[in-house]
């Protein structure tokens, strides 16, 4: 099961800095562990006027803009996209008048361990770790073990072969 957790708060109180802290405390207990780490933004990014929203437009389903850095573009007209996630741990930054997970509030950066404190407490009680085989054989935990488990639950596909 994925944990998510939602900070909301006015800007400088905090929430990255508690954000930070869940991320360290967390990866401190189970290094492998897979938090992702939503933030909203009230500007645009993919405008009009760039190209990969016209490649969107066109008809594309995934837009990868890749520089020094990288970014993934596709429709996020609403939440769906967090049951892809191959994540143990979802945090998301914002989105005050959402309910996406549990939510804390902080009103002030000296209030982020307190909150770091109780989303990892939260955290270890909801996370589940999935039996994963491939090939008969228990898989380590990964990204790639844990995106293949997090699409074949969420469309009900108990094994694949590939015959070639």
């Amino acid at each position: 099961m994925t944990c998510v957790f939602q900070i909301v708060g006015k800007k400088d109180s905090g929430k990255t800095t508690a954000i930070l802290e869940v991320i360290r405390e967390l990866k401190s207990k189970r290094k492998d562990l897979i938090i992702a780490v939503i933030k909203h933004s009230h500007h645009i990014i993919d405008d009009e006027n760039k190209d990969t929203f016209k490649f969107k437009k066109e008809g594309a389903d995934l837009v990868v803009f890749h520089s020094n850095d990288c970014a993934l573009f596709f429709d996020c007209k609403d939440f769906d996209y967090l049951s892809l996630f191959p994540a143990d741990v979802i945090i998301i930054e914002g989105f005050k008048d959402l309910n996406l997970g549990y939510k804390f509030e902080i009103r002030s950066p000296e209030e982020a361990k307190e909150i770091a404190e109780k989303i990892s407490k939260k955290a270890e009680e909801c996370i589940s770790y999935p039996n994963v085989e491939i090939n008969g054989t228990k898989a380590q935990k990964s990204l790639l073990t844990s995106f293949l488990y997090t699409m074949m639950k969420k469309y009900g596909i108990k094994e694949i072969k590939i015959a070639d």
